[in-house]
C-alpha cells in the first residue's frame, strides 16, 4: 500500500467516524426533543382540559338561559293572545295575528 493511499484511507476513516458522531449527536438531540415535546404536553394537558371544561360548562349555562327565555317569550305571547281574544272580535284579533290591517267600519 502506497502512502497516498494509506493517506486516504486514513482520510475516509476519519471522515467516517466524523458522520457516525455527528449522526449519534443529531439522534442524542432528537431524543431530547422528542423527550421536552412530551413533558410540554403532559404538562399543559390539565391547562388544556381545565379550559375545554369551562367552555363546555360555559355553553351549557347559556343554552339553559337560551331555554328559559324561549319558554317566557312563548308564556307572554299567550298571554297577549289571551288578552286579544277578551278586547277584540275574534276575527280582528286573527287578522292582527297575521300581520294583516284591520280597518275600521
Amino acid at each position: 500500500m502506497t502512502l497516498t493511499t494509506q493517506l486516504m484511507s486514513a482520510g475516509v476513516d476519519d471522515v467516517m467516524r466524523d458522520v457516525t458522531g455527528r449522526q449519534d449527536d443529531m439522534r442524542k438531540l432528537m431524543t431530547f426533543h422528542g423527550i421536552s415535546v412530551g413533558a410540554m404536553l403532559l404538562l399543559m394537558l390539565p391547562v388544556i382540559v381545565t379550559s375545554a371544561l369551562g367552555t363546555t360548562n360555559s355553553l351549557v349555562v347559556y343554552a339553559r338561559s337560551m331555554q328559559l327565555r324561549s319558554y317566557e317569550t312563548k308564556l307572554e305571547k299567550r298571554k297577549t293572545e289571551r288578552l286579544l281574544h277578551e278586547m277584540l272580535p275574534k276575527s280582528v284579533a286573527y287578522r292582527l295575528r297575521k300581520g294583516e290591517q284591520v280597518r275600521d267600519e
